[in-house]
């Protein structure tokens, strides 16, 4: 009996230092991150409904020296399209429409002979083409400039589809858009005011909403294009007066674990409909949400990305946990800090980040990455050689100083630039120029 108390109280012992090293884990892994300027923001992650881990880090507003707190409303970007879809769902279920309806029904001149379904929004599977990659509109977007639905329809009904419909997976915002659309001519109201009707209000979710541009809130965070201690850009605000439905929403931390209730309870949409939005097709998405097999257990999230503001939103359905990270920094790698989180919730192996380090490159390649690139008229770019310290020169302005990290990839200290020499089958060299959110590239001349 003695034997079986003691073996009883190890596993236990050992049960509850397991759990005591998950938030300890968690918090060295931010920090890490944040201490890279990788991460600036807030955190949450619960399971069964307990909270078991919360954090904030660095600045609401740097100019003003404002921590981050647990209360801080973000910009969530595309998070906003679990939104939207779990909405059109709902009228699914409402027998409003379904998944096979055709849009041609709500837009008789968006390419009506193709047979496009309210699933093929869904499921990026439409073949509409992706306005955010066209520079004329996405600069009406990201300067402020108020734009309308109009000319957004104009748009995807005048440029061809990239595929036939349901064919292929292909990102796309525009889609959203259009069920955004869709929403607003079945429910009779905006977009904003269906989804606070269907959803905020009965929710309770009072931090959440839409026009970040005109929100007034001392909980409002200012979004950086890049955040240090020794240096930050502010990120201008985006018009989402169109674009709501895929990335206009913005919310806190317990705003969305409102959300996650929701969703687990089935307090908007059924289970059988849940379970079929998660439910992975070409792409590995289902009906708004990215899906994922981790350590055998399904994870459906939804990651949101813009100049000045990152969010993620993640839940394993059968340990009941939901992942909720929200920064205002533009930033690529908040998936691969998901990743290591559900690594330490499930006792797997991580690694944590580390500063970037300057290598010596061999005198051949010295050579062979030295010249000008025909990225475009715009933006002559070239790599130079000074002092035997290399520089990029954009449009012949200050030389920027670049660091050999590889053979063949280059950072910037102190910035999200960097820098990727690929060479194709015939020798030639590409380079590849990431700043934030914008890549661009060209062949070496």
């Amino acid at each position: 009996m003695k034997f079986i108390l003691t073996k009883l109280f190890f596993i236990l012992m050992c049960y509850g230092a397991l759990a005591q090293s998950v938030p300890a884990k968690v918090d060295s892994l931010i920090k890490a991150y944040a201490s890279l300027n990788k991460f600036n923001g807030n955190i949450l992650i619960t399971k069964a409904g307990r909270e078991i881990f919360e954090g904030s880090y660095g600045y609401n507003n740097i100019e003003k020296n404002i921590k981050c707190s647990r209360t801080d409303v973000f910009q969530l970007a595309s998070l906003t399209k679990t939104f939207t879809a779990v909405l059109i769902l709902k009228l699914i279920e409402e027998n409003k429409l379904s998944l096979d309806t055709h849009v041609k029904d709500f837009f008789p001149k968006l390419h009506p002979e193709k047979n496009i379904t309210v699933a093929n929004l869904l499921n990026h599977t439409s073949g509409i083409r992706e306005v955010l990659r066209d520079s004329a509109m996405r600069a009406k977007i990201t300067d402020g400039r108020k734009t309308n639905q109009k000319e957004l329809l104009a748009y995807c009904s005048d440029q061809p589809l990239d595929f036939e419909p349901g064919t292929e997976f292909s990102y796309s915002n525009s889609g959203f858009d259009l069920l955004g659309m869709i929403i607003e001519k079945i429910t009779g109201k905006s977009y904003g005011n269906a989804v606070e009707n269907y959803i905020f209000k009965p929710l309770k979710m009072t931090h959440s909403g839409f026009d970040y541009a005109a929100l007034k809130s001392k909980h409002k965070t200012v979004g950086y294009e890049y955040l240090s201690a020794t240096r930050h850009v502010t990120a201008k605000v985006w018009d989402w007066s169109w674009t709501n439905a895929s990335g206009g929403l913005y919310s806190t931390v317990d705003d969305l674990l409102l959300w996650d209730n929701a969703l687990k309870n089935n307090c908007i949409i059924t289970a059988k409909m849940l379970n079929e939005s998660y439910t992975a097709g070409k792409g590995d998405y289902g009906y708004g949400w990215f899906i994922d097999l981790v350590y055998g257990k399904k994870v459906a999230y939804h990651p949101g990305n813009l100049e000045g503001a990152t969010s993620y939103f993640g839940r394993i359905p059968q340990d009941d946990i939901c992942i909720i990270m929200l920064t205002n920094q533009t930033s690529t790698t908040i998936e691969t800090i998901a990743s290591k989180i559900i690594a330490i919730l499930n006792g797997k192996p991580y690694t944590l980040p580390k500063a970037k380090q300057e290598i010596a490159l061999a005198p051949e390649l010295i050579q062979k990455y030295i010249g000008r690139y025909d990225i475009s008229n715009l933006y002559e770019t070239s790599i130079q050689l000074i002092n035997n310290k290399f520089y990029l020169n954009i449009n012949n302005g200050q030389p920027i100083r670049i660091y050999p990290e590889t053979k063949n990839s280059f950072f910037v200290a102190d910035s999200n630039m960097s820098l990727i020499v690929k060479t194709d089958d015939q020798g030639k060299l590409n380079l590849v120029i990431r700043d934030g959110l914008s890549t661009k590239s060209g062949e070496h001349l």
